[in-house]
């Protein structure tokens, strides 16, 4: 969950990103790690947290 508390901080220090991806998936190339938003219920609740921030409210024109 720190991974997604960092998110907010980095972006407003790099104001040129436009766009952000996150690669979810239960295994990794090496098979043993687990990089889901839900791996955890505290990775759960750090995404939510991150998705409803405002920084996301966008319009696109």
């Amino acid at each position: 969950s720190a991974v997604y508390d960092s998110v907010v901080p980095e972006l407003r220090k790099r104001p040129a990103i436009k766009a952000i991806v996150h690669f979810d998936t239960k295994r990794d190339n090496q098979g043993d790690r687990d990089i889901s938003i839900d791996s955890t219920p505290a990775s759960l609740a750090a995404f939510k947290k991150l998705a409803a921030n405002p920084i996301f409210n966008v319009k696109l024109s």
